[in-house]
């Protein structure tokens, strides 16, 4: 099952005189965290024939609850890695809004705050249960904090009921899921917590096997998931990565809220897909990795010295110059498990427990005054002194926690030539149908760094602006109107506040529509471009797409309408002719060759909003 986590921890409310500079950056403040929390996030290391998949679970309830079933194409080996890895990722190919605002004169201008503003937008105990109910068990083992067995079985009623039986909690809806993957002869593999660990004992798994390409199984996850809810997935491999059997598409810029650094991009984003039938990805970064340096690993790491520091307060020091808190959420709870909080400062925040334990009792400021450990610091350094304290075993729970998964994917990342980031946005009736992926060296490179330039434009005789001329960096160029401002710190610029930057602002009508392009990526040549009136029949002729293999028929791209799209027709036009209403005839069944499945070919207006159900389909086994 898919949940997701949000680990926060609070921040201490206020700081006493003599505290030292640890307090606003130790292990226990807000993480610096990636901007997307509820996205879901894998990473795929493609290495000739095998195929390593870094995946970050997260999860929202009692750790006693927790259970995580994945179908695979094989046996998996299997171990721990970590959230840094995603961190690192998330921050460097995010996409970003840039606008640059010309300012104007004293005859027309954007309008001014009054006062300079401080900030802005920013740039059951349960055996193995054997062979009953005809399940297998494969393998299992201790995986970090996880329990892990990779089972197999005939049917999803068998596989369901022996997941329960075990302690992998799985609703009754979830057997005719496990069917369609069972009759493919997949794997399954099932993740439980160990009894003594927590949900804060949460870590990405990483899996390898032996699969010529990606293959993301999102089925089960229709039974947690939200609506329109996040997936990005980075690849690492040969080439840039595409959707084998989904459609591609891409954004029209001018329906993003430059104003808000693009504060309205989910939305666009949901839209745009909705137009490409839904089962769509947006490529959000594509460059060689030649060209763009990524750190994974940890600068100036020495296990052997962190093993010989024999006191707590100077161990955690060391470790937040050289780690950081930012790097790893994973570091709290081994920080907890090696350096336990004394029952009697129970009451203590984290962050005001740790920063004491992490403080050097005895310094010196700047101006050569001599501070020493602070009530309640000293009594919390001297019971943690009273405490063991094995430097050795925590340096080596770092190590294969954070420091090896990071060094690993730095050694992976060294041999790849291309990384690709690719996302899309999917409601639970959506996930009926596996995405695969595959490589084309043929496509260009896209980057993630948006730019576009803003004008000012004032009515007759006025000299703050109403309207802003907007330049994309192809040279196309609209206008859109600026809001009134509400109070006087209302200002435009650098400094903008209008909107919001949660990604769902409303999306810029006089933009157009959101999607740009849809079309068909393969494993060669250019994209093949489809009509949105289309794109359902289209997606359901990809349901056949195989590795290898043009995913569309020639006579079927032959038979292809000519695209008559207008990317510029505004989206409340748009609104008014796609209301819904498909063409006479409605929908049609049509089955698929070898499949033993129905697929909907929808025919008609294509729907902005929808969210439809094609017919269930597993990663295809090559």
């Amino acid at each position: 099952m898919s949940h997701r986590l949000l680990f926060r921890l609070l921040a201490m409310a206020s700081l006493l005189l003599a505290a030292p500079a640890w307090a606003c950056g130790g292990f226990f403040c807000n993480l610096q965290s990636p901007v997307n929390q509820a996205a879901e996030r894998v990473l795929y290391v493609q290495d000739g024939a095998q195929i390593t998949v870094h995946i970050q679970i997260s999860y929202q309830g009692p750790s006693t609850s927790f259970s995580w079933v994945l179908p695979l194409q094989s046996v998996p080996t299997l171990k721990t890695g970590s959230d840094g890895i995603f961190n690192v990722l998330e921050n460097a190919t995010r996409p970003t809004f840039n606008l640059t605002y010309e300012q104007g004169d004293a005859s027309c201008h954007f309008p001014y705050c009054e006062y300079a503003m401080a900030g802005g937008v920013a740039d059951s105990d349960a055996s193995n249960g054997g062979t009953k109910s005809g399940v297998v068990v494969l393998q299992e083992a201790n995986v970090g904090p996880y329990e892990s067995k990779v089972i197999q079985g005939n049917s999803g009623a068998e596989l369901q009921k022996w997941l329960t039986d075990n302690g992998y909690d799985q609703p009754a809806a979830t057997a005719p899921l496990l069917d369609a993957y069972a009759k493919q002869n997949y794997v399954f593999l099932a993740l439980r917590l160990q009894k003594d660990k927590s949900d804060g004992d949460l870590v990405p798994i990483v899996i390898q096997m032996q699969e010529p390409s990606p293959c993301l199984p999102i089925r089960l996850t229709q039974l947690a998931a939200n609506p329109d809810m996040p997936v990005i997935i980075w690849t690492m491999g040969p080439a840039r990565a595409v959707p084998k059997n989904w459609l591609h598409v891409e954004l029209n810029w001018k329906t993003i809220d430059w104003m808000t650094a693009g504060g309205n991009y989910l939305t666009v984003a949901s839209k745009a897909i909705d137009q490409a039938s839904g089962h769509a990805f947006i490529t959000e970064l594509a460059q060689k990795a030649a060209d763009m340096p990524l750190n994974f690993a940890v600068p100036g790491w020495n296990a052997a010295a962190m093993a010989a520091i024999a006191e707590p307060g100077k161990y955690l020091n060391q470790l937040l110059m050289t780690i950081g808190n930012g790097q790893s959420k994973a570091l709290q709870p081994i920080i907890k498990q090696f350096i336990p909080k004394p029952a009697q400062f129970a009451t203590a925040t984290d962050q005001e427990f740790y920063g004491c334990v992490q403080q050097d009792c005895c310094y010196t400021d700047n101006c050569g005054t001599t501070y020493q450990c602070y009530d309640p610091c000293k009594a919390m350094k001297i019971a943690v002194a009273a405490q063991p304290f094995d430097a050795k075993a925590m340096t080596q729970a770092i190590v294969d926690g954070i420091v090896q998964p990071l060094t690993d994917v730095q050694a992976a990342y060294a041999k790849t030539a291309y990384l690709t980031r690719l996302m899309t946005l999917i409601s639970p009736e959506e996930m009926n149908k596996d995405p695969i992926f595959a490589w084309n060296k043929d496509l260009p490179a896209v980057s993630a760094i948006h730019t576009a330039k803003a004008k000012p434009i004032c009515q007759a005789g006025g000299t703050e602006a109403v309207r802003a001329e907007m330049t994309m960096a192809d040279g196309t160029t609209y206008q859109v109107p600026l809001p009134a401002k509400k109070n006087p710190y209302d200002c435009f610029g650098p400094y903008s506040y209008y909107g919001n930057n949660d990604g769902k602002g409303p999306i810029v009508a006089e933009g157009g529509q959101p999607a740009e392009k849809v079309e068909v990526l393969d494993e060669s040549g250019p994209p093949i471009g489809v009509d949105p009136s289309i794109a359902d029949k289209v997606d359901a002729q990809l349901n056949d797409a195989k590795l290898g293999q043009p995913s569309l028929p020639a006579d079927f791209i032959k038979s292809l309408p000519p695209i008559t799209w207008n990317p510029d027709q505004s989206t409340a036009t748009a609104q008014d002719v796609n209301s819904g209403t498909t063409a006479a005839g409605g929908c049609t069944a049509s089955p698929i060759a070898g499949s033993g499945a129905i697929a909907l070919l929808l025919a008609g207006v294509v729907l902005l909003v929808r969210r439809r159900a094609l017919r269930p389909e597993p990663c295809q086994r090559r």
